[in-house]
């Protein structure tokens, strides 16, 4: 596929597929296990160790009973009570309460689909169209269609690839399925559904990128999702040339260098920047991060052409965003829509409330509340509400303000708490004292708190904890008295 020198991966970058293989075999790692592998990549035991450790779903001792979700659709359920540490997500919230093991994305929780999750054929003509047309042109096809990266920053696409070719260097291509953001399930929907697309999209941008090194990194839980896109990865003509990394890392692995990092075979941690990853990311090498959503957008551009892409959505932002839509509706699921259409017709639409007593929560840890007089809101980047709100990945979850947002509020807080990869005082210390006020009722010190969080965590999780926080307290104070 590719015409861009072999690249042969360090020792060191096989420490997780390792970690990984170990820990599904015995469901824990203990001592001698991380020592032996240690010794067979010929790295100090300690780095190993570090590593290991840094990723939140690896046990170190047997594990017993059954996995129970303690996310946000399902808290909602009787018989919740406050959270405490750990508190984590199961990512089946169309389906509350969740537990066990994760199960094949449901065909019938697609409940509108536009051209990413419509069904897709098989001609892989996206990739030919762009074997056709060159890399040059195809990434210019791809620059006039507007496409912004869906993972949440809404960063041009084709500006990033450009960026990393312009080091002339051999570069490096990550496709992002590590999708670690409570509420959010839309990349396992089309994992599950339309790997084929996402795959063309992967492809076209091998063409046009012409990495020495393709990885892609599958969340580690999310097993249906990881076997439907491999079994469609053999079937592909890029089959031989992308490597399939499994993680084990939880939210932090959303920042894009903690993730190369993890694929390094190094603590999941953030880099400081500068370097920006397409000026030395993954190995050095200038590096491009997608995620799942936007090379399905890449297949659907170079299929159709970029005006198609622009009838779609507005001209600021065209296309379509996946919502992943779950609380307190009678239609819980994955929504395709257009860009600009509007966060409460999706709501009513999904069969929330509507009314008054209505509350979302968007963006998950890192977004924040709205009240419903606020929801007539455009579907667009950027923030809805200077407290927090904001599309994110695209997790919506419509609360009953009068009884969920106490319990909301504190099951982020819980999270960003428990998810802190602790490699920057403001967000290892402050995440949990940011709960811990919280729930004792102590929010006049929160403000001061936030700012500290805000301002001096190195990463976004940090910055961006206080949200929920914040936005439940600005619009809902009183149930927190």
């Amino acid at each position: 596929m590719s015409n861009a020198p072999a690249f042969a991966l360090p020792r060191r970058a096989r420490l997780l597929p390792l970690l990984v293989e170990r820990h599904r075999e015995h469901g824990f790692l203990d001592r001698g296990s991380v020592e032996h592998i240690a010794r067979q990549l010929g790295m100090p035991v300690a780095e190993a160790w570090e590593a290991a450790a840094s990723m939140t779903e690896f046990h170190f001792e047997p594990v017993r009973g059954e996995r129970s979700c303690a996310g946000l659709a399902c808290s909602l359920r009787p018989g919740w009570r406050e959270p405490t540490l750990p508190a984590g997500c199961l990512f089946r919230c169309y389906e509350p309460p969740a537990s066990g093991d994760e199960r094949p994305f449901p065909l019938e929780m697609v409940r509108r689909s536009g051209p990413l999750l419509a069904p897709c054929d098989q001609t892989w003509a996206g990739l030919e169209r762009a074997r056709n047309l060159g890399p040059a042109v195809a990434l210019e096809e791809l620059e006039r269609s507007g496409l912004r990266g869906r993972g949440g920053a809404f960063f041009p696409t084709a500006a990033k690839w450009r960026a990393a070719l312009s080091r002339g260097r051999p570069l490096a291509l990550v496709l992002n399925a590590e999708e670690g953001e409570p509420g959010v399930f839309k990349d396992r929907a089309l994992l599950c559904l339309r790997p084929e697309r996402v795959l063309e999209g992967l492809g076209i941008a091998m063409q046009v990128l012409q990495p020495a090194v393709t990885i892609a990194f599958i969340n580690g839980a999310a097993e249906p999702a990881a076997a439907a896109f491999e079994r469609a990865l053999a079937a592909s003509p890029i089959a031989g040339d992308v490597l399939v990394y499994r993680g084990a890392g939880g939210y932090v692995l959303g920042e894009e260098t903690a993730l190369l990092n993890a694929i390094e075979g190094r603590r999941a941690v953030p880099r400081p920047r500068p370097p920006l990853p397409v000026e030395a990311g993954l190995f050095g090498m200038p590096t491009v991060v997608n995620n799942v959503e936007t090379m399905a957008a890449v297949s659907f551009i170079i299929r159709e052409g970029a005006a198609a892409f622009r009838e779609l959505g507005t001209a600021h932002a065209p296309g379509t965003r996946i919502l992943s839509v779950s609380g307190r509706v009678s239609r819980p699921g994955v929504y395709e829509v257009p860009m600009g259409t509007l966060l409460s017709d999706v709501v009513v639409e999904a069969g929330g409330a509507g009314d008054s007593s209505t509350a979302l929560l968007c963006g998950g840890p890192s977004g924040g509340f709205l009240p419903w007089d606020l929801a007539a809101t455009p579907i667009l980047p950027g923030r809805y509400h200077p407290t927090g709100a904001m599309l994110g990945a695209g997790g919506v979850v419509v609360l009953d303000w009068s009884s969920d947002i106490r319990r909301a509020a504190l099951t982020m807080a819980a999270y960003n708490a428990e998810q802190s990869c602790g490699k920057c005082t403001p967000c290892r210390e402050g995440a949990p004292l940011l709960l811990e006020l919280l729930g004792s009722g102590r929010t006049a010190e929160v403000d001061e708190l936030a700012d500290v969080l805000q301002h001096a965590s190195l990463c976004g999780l940090g910055q961006m904890a206080p949200g929920p926080v914040r936005s439940a307290l600005e619009f809902w104070s009183g149930v927190f008295v």
